[in-house]
């Protein structure tokens, strides 16, 4: 029932869970991996300078770099074409297109003097095709600066630099602080260049040591592995295509809902706004829902370990008190509606990323013990409860008429009894054969009680009618045997 109170809840906070392993999961996590790009960035990157190398035109730059990036699917291509777009630039005809993951693109472009191989990428890229690195502008400092930095090579020379900024969420400080502060390990992990990266973790509050930039997909998968050799539980947020291998890796993949359908695909939650936010709301409706399931587990164990030896008479030669089958039953239908009304408690918890700071640190045994008030106090209301019926129980039959019953030797000891016609009868009967014996009263519904060898049963009757009514042992036989009686219910005077 919790988990399925949480998902619900979750899903009504645009956070959807696939299934109760994920939200299991997500009350363990201790280290969150982020991508930068459209995680803690908008994801909506623009070209702001273009920096050619001496002697190059800037708009051959732009021309060029726009016109291989219309057939590449990645945001900072998309920033490129529009900078194009914007100066009607980057239409000329490409051919032998190709996109390397983690690095960039290649393509052969048709100019008006002759086709040009133009690579567009990182630093890893253009050395890998044997591009003269000493050739690249000063404006090497615009990734110094915190953006982004497209190489644009032709024929094996850098002909410029495009300097591409994503502004940052403004809700992504709000979410690291939010996970530091549960003592949640805060980790960026980024293709993007390293003076890039570790601006934005600056901006956010990711200390540098755990920022990681120029990586490949499969880099950020073999951190994640690095961190779970380590006995971290890790939970990997992102949205792209190149996230997608970290995130079915990671222990938990949560991805945002405006990414790619692989990266959603690999993942075991979903953002369906684009607020980092909602990983520690995420995670702070995990360890509610899971400490909700730990005092439901808690209480049914507890209430059972109590009262099963109870109703098997435990508390009677010590105490004289004895659970009725009728109070037992109440008992344990007791149990199973205080653990769903515990459960239903998660409809109160706000899941909504921007309700304020929900996630905390693990609490102690003190806290734990706080949360479970709720039970507590079903406890002890139970245990009033249970007292009062008890109570009221004994009072009832302390008024009642008392009367003792032996089966011995195949018969009824004594075998004929005379009550007043609207009183209680409180009857014990005693079983002393090594066979089993009832005594039942015949015309009267639910005056019957039966016993094992050695054992006794107490029940609690009342006749209105005034009679003679018939008594026998309906174990096949014994009456033909002389288990039988009359029990006569005399008139009130």
């Amino acid at each position: 029932t919790a988990i399925m109170v949480g998902t619900g809840r979750a899903a009504e906070a645009g956070i959807l869970i696939r299934g109760g392993e994920a939200l299991e999961i997500a009350h363990r996590v201790d280290t969150v991996i982020l991508d930068k790009t459209g995680t803690l960035t908008l994801g909506r990157p623009t070209v702001t300078d273009i920096v050619p190398a001496p002697g190059i035109d800037a708009d051959r730059v732009l021309d060029l770099a726009a016109s291989v990036e219309r057939g590449s699917e990645h945001p900072l291509g998309a920033a490129i074409v529009a900078a194009g777009n914007r100066r009607e630039l980057g239409f000329r005809v490409v051919t032998d297109f190709e996109a390397v993951v983690g690095g960039g693109v290649r393509a052969t472009v048709a100019t008006d003097d002759e086709p040009v191989r133009v690579v567009i990428g990182n630093r890893r890229l253009l050395a890998a095709d044997g591009v003269d690195l000493t050739t690249i502008p000063s404006g090497e400092r615009a990734d110094v600066a915190g953006r982004s930095v497209a190489h644009v090579a032709a024929d094996g020379r850098v002909i410029g630099l495009l300097a591409i900024t994503d502004p940052v969420r403004v809700e992504s400080a709000a979410a690291v602080r939010a996970l530091a502060g549960a003592g949640i390990e805060v980790w960026l992990v980024t293709g993007d260049g390293r003076g890039t990266a570790e601006a934005v973790a600056d901006q956010v509050g990711i200390p540098g040591h755990r920022v990681v930039a120029e990586v490949l997909p499969a880099d950020k998968t073999a951190i994640v592995s690095r961190l779970q050799g380590r006995g971290r539980t890790v939970a990997m947020v992102g949205d792209g295509i190149n996230d997608a291998p970290a995130l079915a890796q990671a222990d938990l993949g949560i991805a945002i809902g405006t990414g790619t359908d692989v990266a959603i695909e690999a993942a075991g939650i979903t953002l369906m706004r684009p607020d980092p936010r909602g990983v520690p709301a995420a995670i702070a409706l995990s360890r509610a829902t899971m400490s909700i399931i730990r005092q439901n587990l808690f209480w049914a164990f507890a209430y059972n370990v109590v009262l099963i030896p109870v109703a098997m008479g435990v508390l009677i030669p010590l105490a004289g008190i004895s659970l009725s089958p009728a109070l037992a039953a109440g008992a344990m239908a007791l149990s199973s509606v205080s653990v769903v009304l515990n459960s239903l408690r998660l409809r109160r918890y706000d899941v909504r990323p921007d309700a304020g700071p929900g996630l905390r640190r693990i609490p102690g045994i003190i806290g734990r013990l706080r949360e479970a008030w709720f039970l507590a106090a079903i406890g002890v209301a139970a245990l009033g409860l249970a007292g009062g019926v008890m109570a009221a129980d004994r009072a009832v039959s302390a008024g009642a008429l008392a009367v003792d019953i032996v089966a011995r030797d195949t018969a009824f000891s004594p075998r004929d009894l005379r009550v007043p016609a609207g009183r209680t009868v409180e009857l014990s009967f005693r079983n002393d054969d090594p066979i089993f014996h009832d005594w039942r009263v015949e015309g009267v519904a639910n005056v019957d009680a039966g016993a094992r060898p050695g054992q006794t049963q107490r029940i609690r009757f009342t006749i209105d009618r005034p009679g003679t009514y018939p008594i026998h042992c309906t174990v096949e036989g014994h009456a033909e045997a002389g288990m039988t009686g009359t029990l006569v219910v005399e008139a009130p005077d």
